[in-house]
Formats: C-alpha cells, structure tokens, sequence
C-alpha cells in the first residue's frame, strides 16, 4: 500500500488517496503502475502505454508538464494498482 503524493494523476487519483499494488500482476497497456526510477531509486505513480512496442508513463492531469514518459531503460515496473481508495 502507498500514499499518492503528487497532483499528477488528478483528477482520477488524488493526493492522499491510497493505492495498493499487487507486485505479481501483469501490466499491460492502459494499466496504472508503479515505477522505481534507476537513477535516484524514487517510486512514481503513472499508466503504462504501450506504443508500436514502445512504452511510456503517463500523467492523467491533462496539463501536467510531462505528459507521457518514455521508458528506455531508466526505470523498472514494481507492479499494477489493483484497487485504490481514501483514507477515513
């Protein structure tokens, strides 16, 4: 279970919601996932697209600055969100 952090991903997930991550589960395209960046071994919250066998992280705030993320080796799926809710 993480917390979201950021505005990102508003406005379906916002920040304080919770959301679970099963690290067996299949990501495919259109899956909301998590990352681990390489670099500096932060995680990120993002929905996996997956392009002409190119995949990319997408922010769903629809003017987030960096709306779609290439892949290319510099981070690693940790696994799918498969339920998310708020904290009472």
């Amino acid at each position: 279970m993480l917390s979201v952090q950021r505005q990102s991903m508003e406005p379906k997930f916002h920040g304080g919601d919770l959301i679970f991550v099963n690290l067996e589960a299949e990501c495919i395209h259109g899956s909301y996932v998590v990352t681990r960046l390489d670099d500096n071994n932060e995680a990120t919250f993002k929905q996996l697209i997956i392009k002409s066998g190119h995949k990319f992280l997408k922010a769903t705030k629809p003017n987030w600055p960096e709306q779609l993320i290439p892949i290319n080796g510099n981070c690693t799926l940790v696994g799918k969100v498969v339920f998310a809710g708020k904290p009472f």
